[in-house]
Formats: structure tokens, sequence, C-alpha cells
């Protein structure tokens, strides 16, 4: 049985840990995940990397107001994310990337050119 441990939570979603199977429970809208380690890391890092404004401009089109697609291994299957939704989903599995990757605006160090 596992211990579940609240990491984060959101007005549509729920980030849970067992460290028994090291399982990752992602709650979110009306899906849930369930992922290891490697892959929520994997997972949290490649929604960091979705360019937004791309995305918009790419299905500007489109008839649905969700234009921001999450490909899943089911063919068949993707996930489609507002803005809204998608920058929601990011900060609930912010906790979980290790290895981020900071943007210069990030980091706060004064550069001194010689």
């Amino acid at each position: 049985m596992c211990n579940l441990r609240i990491l984060n939570r959101t007005s549509d979603g729920i980030l849970l840990f067992c460290q028994q199977r090291d399982k990752y429970q992602l709650l979110f809208n009306n899906l849930t995940y369930e992922l290891s380690g490697i892959e929520m890391t994997s997972f949290a890092n490649y929604l960091d990397q979705i360019d937004i404004d791309y995305w918009e401009s790419e299905y500007k089109n489109s008839i649905y107001d969700k234009k921001i697609p999450i490909p899943t291994l089911q063919s068949n299957f993707i996930i489609l994310l507002n803005r809204k939704e998608l920058e929601e989903l990011r900060f609930l599995v912010d906790c979980v990337s290790k290895d981020k990757i900071l943007k210069p605006a990030e980091i706060n160090y004064h550069i001194i050119s010689n």
C-alpha cells in the first residue's frame, strides 16, 4: 500500500508521490497520469520546452479553443491545452524537475565585463 504525499496542488490538479514505489500520480483536469521518477522528470522538462506562441499561431484558425498539443504514445490520442492550462500544469510539476536549465533572466548575477 502506498503512502501518497501531496507535492503540489492547483485549482485543477494535484501531484502526489509514493516513495515506496517511486511513482508519481498527476491528476489534472479529467486526466490521471501515473509516472515513474524518470518519466515525471522527462514530462516536466518537455512541458518547459513547449513554445506556447508557436502553437497558438500554428493553429490560429483551428476550430478548437485549445491549441497546444501534448502527444502521447497512443497515436490516436493527443492532449490539447490552452495557455492557462499549460502554465498551470507547468507550475504543478515544477517541483519535480531537478536538472532544470536556468534561463538567463532567472540568474540573479551582475556580470562585469573586463
